[in-house]
Order: C-alpha cells, then sequence, then structure tokens
C-alpha cells in the first residue's frame, strides 16, 4: 500500500527555499519526511546530519544512494581528528587536570574545565567571558579581574596543549576537532547541494554555526520541546534570529501514538501548555493507554529515569527478580564497571580493583568520598550515591552482566535515561520516579524548560501504553485545577 504524505508533508516536500526550519513534534515521521524529501529530487547531492552515530547509521539503511550520512564529528575527525587518534579523551576529568593546572583549588579547576568545554561548542574564534560558567552560584564575571584573567589564561593553555600532537599529557576531545574543522571555515557546498540538519534543536553552537555558514541549501528539521542540551551548549536552530529568513513548516500528526496521549485533555499538550505552546499534536496512531503501572504480562517495556543513578537503582532493583535486561548504548554506558571496583574499593578489597588508575589516585575509600566532596564531580557523587543502595550490592552487581542481552528483543525489562530515548520508542513506557517536578516555585525557568523538555521526550516514546509518574501525575491534576478556575471565571463574567 502507497504512502499517503499528510497536506504539511507535501508542502515541506515542494519547497525549494534556501533556507528551510520544519518544526515536528515526536512522532511526526520527521525522519520519513526527509526520506521523502531525498527521493523527490534524485539529482540532488544530500548531507544528512545526523544526531548521533547510531542515527547515521540508521540513515544509511533507509536513505537513497543520493544521500551521505554523517555526523558533523565525523565529519570532523576524517578531516582533522585523525591527527589526534592517539590521545583522544572522553572528557577532561577535574582529579586529572589538578596536576595539569599545578593546584589544589577545585573551584578554580572546575571553573578551567568549563570555561574549555564552553568554548569547544561555541562559534567564538577566541575565548569569550559568554564562556564563564557559574563560581558559586554566582555568574563568574562578578569574580575580581585578575581570577578571570587568571580562568582564562589556564583555559587558553589547556587549549594550546589539547591542540598539540605531541603533548599527550592533556587529552584531545571530540569536541575539539570538531572546533579545529570549524576553524578552518570549509565549503561543504562544493560536495553538497542540500544540507539536512537532523535534531536541530540540541545543535551546539560551533555545529549550528558550521552549518548555517554553507551556501547551498540548508533544512533545519527538529521539535523545540524536545531540547535537552542546553546545559552542554546546545543552541536551538529552529529559534535562530540568524535564521529568521527561513521558510518555516510543521509536521503536527503523530503517528507514534493514538489520542490518549495526544489531545488537548492529555499528556504530550498538557506539558507543552506549560510552555505556552498554542499548536496542538494531533495523534494519529493506535489508542494509547495512559496508566500509573504498566500491566503484569507486560513484557520488554522500557523503564525511562532522568538519571544515570535511577537507572542503575532500576535495573538492581529487578536482579533478584531474573528479569533479562538490554540497556540502551550498551551497559558500560552506565558506569557498571566503575560502580563494581567502587563497591570492592569501599570493601577494602583492592585487590578486584581493575582501575589502576583509582588506586593511583585514592589511597583509601575515605580519600575519595573527600575529593568527591571537595571537587563536586556529578560522576563521582553519583556512583557513591549507589554503592550504599542494598547491603548485597555486589551480588547484584554481578547479576546484572548475567541477565543483561546483546539484542533488545531477547529481554524482559530495557533500560534508558530520557535522554538517551530521545528518537526511540516503544510499545509500553514506564517512567520513573527520579524526574523533579518543573512546577516546582525554586526551579530557575531555564532549568524549568529543560525538564519540561524531558518530560515531554520520555513520556511520547510509548505507543501503546505509557506509566506515568508522580511528577505528571500532578501536572495534570494542576492543569485541571487551572481549567476548572478558567471556566468558573468565564462563567462569573457570563453572569
Amino acid at each position: 500500500m502507497a504512502f499517503e504524505w499528510t497536506p504539511e508533508q507535501l508542502a515541506f516536500h515542494e519547497c525549494k527555499a534556501p533556507r528551510i526550519r520544519v518544526k515536528a513534534f515526536a512522532g511526526a515521521s520527521k525522519t520519513t519526511s526527509l526520506e521523502g524529501y531525498t527521493k523527490r529530487y534524485p539529482r540532488l547531492r544530500f548531507l544528512y546530519v545526523a544526531y548521533n552515530r547510531s542515527i547515521a547509521d540508521e540513515g544509511k539503511a533507509r536513505f537513497p544512494s543520493n544521500v551521505k550520512c554523517m555526523t558533523s564529528h565525523q565529519l570532523a575527525f576524517k578531516a582533522v581528528g585523525r591527527r589526534f587518534q592517539h590521545k583522544l579523551g572522553a572528557s577532561l576529568r577535574p582529579a586529572d587536570m589538578r596536576a595539569v593546572l599545578g593546584t589544589s583549588d577545585w573551584a578554580f579547576i572546575n571553573a578551567v574545565i568549563a570555561t574549555v568545554n564552553a568554548y569547544l561548542c561555541s562559534n567564538r574564534e577566541d575565548f569569550h567571558e559568554d564562556h564563564l560558567p557559574l563560581f558559586n552560584g554566582r555568574p563568574i564575571v562578578e569574580m575580581p579581574p585578575a581570577f578571570i584573567a587568571e580562568v582564562f589564561l589556564q583555559a587558553r593553555e589547556v587549549w594550546r596543549r589539547m591542540i598539540d600532537p605531541e603533548d599527550t599529557t592533556v587529552p584531545h576531545l571530540h569536541d575539539a576537532y570538531l572546533k579545529l574543522y570549524y576553524l578552518s571555515k570549509p565549503d561543504l557546498g562544493d560536495r553538497f547541494d542540500v544540507i539536512l540538519a537532523d535534531e536541530a534543536q540540541d545543535l551546539n553552537g560551533i555545529t549550528l554555526g558550521l552549518i548555517k555558514n554553507q551556501s547551498c541549501r540548508v533544512i533545519f528539521v527538529g521539535d523545540p520541546h524536545q531540547s535537552l542540551y542546553a546545559f552542554r551548549g546546545a543552541d536551538n536552530a529552529l529559534s535562530d534570529p540568524d535564521l529568521d529568513d527561513s521558510v518555516d513548516l510543521y509536521l503536527t500528526k503523530s503517528f507514534r501514538f493514538g489520542p490518549a496521549v495526544a489531545t488537548v485533555a492529555t499528556v504530550a499538550n498538557i506539558i507543552l501548555s506549560y510552555k505556552g505552546e498554542q499548536l496542538k499534536i494531533v495523534g494519529a496512531g493506535q489508542p494509547t493507554q495512559i496508566k500509573t503501572q504498566l500491566d503484569e504480562s507486560v513484557r520488554g517495556a522500557a523503564y525511562l529515569s532522568r538519571t544515570v543513578s535511577g537507572v542503575i537503582m532500576t535495573a538492581l532493583e529487578f536482579a533478584p527478580q531474573g528479569k533479562t535486561l538490554y540497556w540502551v548504548g550498551g551497559i558500560e554506558a552506565y558506569q557498571i564497571g566503575d560502580l563494581e571496583d567502587l563497591v570492592w574499593f569501599s570493601q577494602g578489597k583492592t585487590d578486584k580493583v581493575r582501575s589502576k588508575r583509582l588506586l593511583k589516585d585514592f589511597p583509601d575509600w575515605t580519600s575519595y568520598l573527600t575529593m568527591a566532596k571537595e571537587s563536586k564531580d556529578r560522576e563521582m557523587a553519583r556512583l557513591i550515591k549507589v554503592v550504599g543502595l542494598f547491603p548485597d550490592i555486589e551480588k547484584r552487581l554481578a547479576r546484572l552482566r548475567t541477565l543483561t542481552q546483546k539484542d533488545e528483543k531477547d529481554a524482559d525489562v530495557i533500560l534508558s535515561t530520557a535522554h538517551r530515548s530521545k528518537g526511540l520508542e516503544w510499545k509500553h513506557v514506564y517512567l520513573g520516579e527520579d524526574f523533579p517536578d518543573p512546577l516546582d516555585p525554586e526551579l530557575p525557568p531555564d532549568a524549568r524548560r529543560d525538564e519540561l523538555n524531558l518530560l515531554y521526550v520520555a513520556a511520547t516514546r510509548a505507543k501503546h501504553q505509557l506509566a506515568i509518574n508522580s511528577v505528571i501525575l500532578g501536572i495534570m491534576r494542576d492543569y485541571e485545577r487551572s481549567r476548572r478556575r478558567a471556566l468558573k471565571h468565564q462563567m462569573l463574567a457570563i453572569e
């Protein structure tokens, strides 16, 4: 049976403007729409810039041969990154940077690391005060000029050493070779006629700058309400004033779920109403059930948590039940190996610890706790929290590995953070209880927006059954109270 395009999709396919922005709600078949666009113009050369490697690989399998599917990092690695392959690193760890910077002032160390990371993700060619982080809860720009000057001095030195192939003390981050590629001002128009920027709401400043500086046609596609990485410097291309001359189009019909999730009175649109969204998602899929618990007969449900520690706690709770597990992104992406080492380390079983760095950096568990507290390292703090969860945690951790499946289809339970769930979907979804309440009056506006976005993403992964958590239940009750108050005021006005 031939696929029947909606009027919104047809309007997109017929558009040939040099700049196009397509705002697509969750489940609105944006990738299918992009695929249809590339097939409509078989003589054009397309570059599909994917959000991550797995989406790029998926794109290679579904897009026609006139489309090259890559991440921005893959583009940059081929051109620049290969020179630094021998010193690539995942992050600048505070414990390592202590030796590089020659100080134990953790606040200063973290300020330098944050400044470097912000610079790598921005489209500025030099360090700027916009890259400075908060310092003790207030803008670092309010600190004495001499302090700020020293942060910039050390940040520039870290960057210099990072891009020195001979200096292996400071790792070369993946965002570093992307930065170098951007600074080289590449002209992609020599190779491509059209660039498709997927998940445009989460492009960081440097990727956005790279794409919008091209002379060929550029199409940005995404959902502004699925912006999850503002804390990493993501820049929402769908609201970038530099792109206001674009043709704005919309995809509002969701094929993932049915009316139970996507009417005005229910979950998805209720969440979006707190962001002031006027457009409504139209549910065009199968009817979806909203519950507080999944049916006991359900197998292969996705359990989504706000945090990595929430995912691990869910897994540890399932371990004694013998439930088989599938980890989105792989089990090691959730620091299970580090956690096992820490459990043994906390028990004094240093002979079992596999991380030589852990044994080298810390003489004992107390010193690890002290550094975690002083450095305010979030990764360390999360692991410490989980270590104290269960008396039999060592046994449960060992059980996790035997229960883990390589294929999602073989698992009783699917585990993921809400962030990793973006772009995925399941028949049954359970939302964990570690999401903060976005209606908390103490929450800053930016944080409230980010948490609403994350809840929206998590809630819209379900196709048949969604088990909501207490946070969404509270939002729905607050929405209903507000609706009743508004109706009451309207009635009084009429009288």
